[in-house]
């Protein structure tokens, strides 16, 4: 690329050197031609005058000879005009060198040679015009009579003829030099466009095909990127669902407590990785965005902290919270990408600090959440204005995916909100966390009014026995199904109040049962989508299709009521 930029610059530059110079030379030669035609027509004006002063010399000499009255006045007439008549007949004839300066050869003909012999009859009339001016001598009446005079100005007209005829001619030498720049100017446009810009443009088109190549190359392998972290973040969430719900529901002793913290730890640590490439893909194809829900801020807070206590321990850490009473409320917030931001925070503390403690302190004033996380660890080795998305770029304080942080300082941005990073006093590394929060009303718990009964669309087992465990807890009925045709066949029969509707399964998918239901079948009960697509634009097109919620994987008991109560809400109201 930076090798035809080269070749464009250095082919363009000498074109417009080429055509910069014609130019310069076009428009020179037209200040030449102006300058000529100013200085001839000075010249053609000298030529002209002489014939109107020979007639006043004329004139003002035939008076004086014929009548003594007012004989100042003519003899000061005529001492002006022979001055001047004198002055312009030196200047017409200047020699430069050995040649005259303005006579061309006519010319010279014309005032030396015979018959004209102009100078010679020219001297004679100022020499005659002069002894009677200045009463030199006996005065040649002959040279100053009508005839004479006559003669005289029929030659000089004949010069200023001669005069106007060189002046055309120096015009036409410039007009026709003139025309040539023109027409060389065309020839080089068409040498420029020939040798220059069409090269130049089959160049720049080649590659560009080429670029466009690669691009769609590099499309195609982002589009691949894309669904296999899609993919790949549906087949691990599958099995997470299993394990995060069975420890939730394991009943220990106080023993083993430990155990249980160590595998909810290590569940809840996949899925924070797993939703940390999802998040890097929506980053780097922004398509990311915030989901806001109004939950408990303490309680969202806690569920972090609680998680990381054994981390802690296995280190040999103190973990210390210091959580205000003004953070126990509602707020209209992503509270799970909160989570996120805090689980990078606290797993970086504890990963840098080998003795000690690591204490996460939280507090609300003026509806701005301060939360702070200090360690008595490394540090950072150099101040941290703005973490690099280059994970090969970041400082080494940062392990892991290596692309943490900087996604968590990428969502605190989309919130709104701030980071900083900065050591301590003493040692370790102290961050700050600054978020602008929307408080609401305290959420009361709903629940569904009337018995449902609903159908469950997946083909996961272990999915199957999750979700349906949730339901009978709810108090809901259910029937199962394996895939999205039979689900058309079942809802072709009966009426249900809600269906749960996987997205990937064989046969027929989640995407194209939804939308037979509501197309060919004219269904209106709600559907809820169960799904581990994170993707845009699949949440974009299930709800095109017809879909009311969804809820992704892996759900929670709160997740399903707090669907089964907003769909049959909006069914009462609809």
């Amino acid at each position: 690329m930076f090798k035809i930029i080269a070749n464009v610059r250095q082919r363009y530059r000498w074109a417009l050197i080429a055509i910069a110079l014609l130019i310069s030379g076009s428009a020179l030669l037209l200040q030449y031609g102006f300058s000529v035609q100013k200085y001839d027509a000075k010249i053609i004006n000298m030529a002209g005058k002489q014939r109107m002063l020979s007639q006043k010399i004329a004139w003002h000499s035939n008076a004086l000879l014929s009548s003594r009255i007012d004989v100042a006045t003519h003899t000061n007439s005529l001492e002006h005009s022979l001055a001047q008549f004198k002055t312009a007949h030196e200047v017409l004839l200047t020699k430069q060198g050995s040649s005259y300066r303005y006579l061309t050869p006519e010319l010279v003909k014309l005032y030396f040679a015979e018959p004209a012999n102009l100078d010679s009859e020219v001297n004679e009339f100022i020499a005659q015009a002069s002894w009677l001016l200045y009463q030199k001598g006996e005065v040649d009446t002959q040279v100053l009579n009508v005839a004479h005079v006559e003669n005289l100005l029929a030659k000089l007209d004949r010069a200023v003829t001669l005069f106007e005829q060189h002046a055309v001619k120096k015009v036409n030498r410039v007009s026709n030099l003139e025309l040539l720049c023109w027409l060389v100017a065309m020839v080089l446009l068409l040498v420029e466009l020939r040798f220059v810009f069409m090269p130049m443009e089959k160049e720049v088109e080649r590659t560009l095909t080429a670029l466009q190549k690669q691009k769609d190359f590099v499309a195609q392998m982002s589009q691949n990127k894309e669904h296999f972290i899609a993919r790949a973040s549906h087949e691990f969430r599958t099995p997470l669902q299993g394990l995060i719900t069975s420890i939730d529901e394991l009943s220990i002793n106080a023993e083993q407590q430990n155990i249980k913290t160590q595998a909810s730890y290590c569940a809840l640590r996949l899925l924070s990785m797993l939703d940390e490439l999802q998040d890097l893909q929506a980053l780097s194809t922004g398509k990311w965005a915030p989901i806001l829900k109004n939950e408990n801020l303490l309680e969202s807070i806690n569920k972090v902290v609680l998680a990381y206590e054994y981390a802690a321990q296995q280190k040999g850490l103190t973990l210390i919270t210091h959580f205000d009473e003004s953070l126990n409320c509602f707020c209209k917030l992503d509270h799970q990408r909160l989570q996120h931001v805090l689980t990078e925070l606290i797993s970086n503390a504890i990963k840098f600090t080998d003795k000690g403690e690591v204490e996460v302190a939280a507090n609300m004033q003026n509806s701005q959440l301060q939360l702070t996380v200090n360690d008595s660890g490394c540090g950072f080795s150099s101040e941290i204005t703005e973490l690099e998305f280059d994970s090969f770029k970041q400082t080494n304080h940062f392990q892991g995916l290596r692309t943490g942080l900087t996604r968590a300082q990428y969502v605190v941005k989309a919130l709104h909100g701030s980071l900083s990073f900065k050591n301590n006093a003493a040692n370790g590394a102290h961050v700050t966390l600054n978020l602008p929060i929307e408080i609401t009303n305290q959420q009361t718990e709903r629940e569904v009014e009337k018995k449902l009964f609903c159908l469950v669309v997946e083909d996961n087992e272990l999915n199957t026995l999750l979700l349906t465990r949730i339901l009978a807890t709810l108090g809901v009925d259910y029937e199962c199904v394996v895939n999205g045709l039979e689900a058309c066949e079942k809802v072709g029969k009966a009426d249900y109040d809600v269906v749960f509707m996987d997205l990937n399964m064989p046969v027929m998918d989640g995407f194209e049962a939804t939308k037979k239901i509501r197309k060919e079948l004219n269904k209106t009960m709600p559907i809820i989508v169960v799904t581990a697509n994170t993707s845009a634009e699949d949440m974009d097109l299930i709800y095109e299709y017809g879909a009311s919620e969804h809820i992704h994987k892996p759900i929670s008991k709160q997740a399903v009521a707090d669907a089964l109560v907003n769909v049959c809400i909006a069914n009462e109201i609809n």
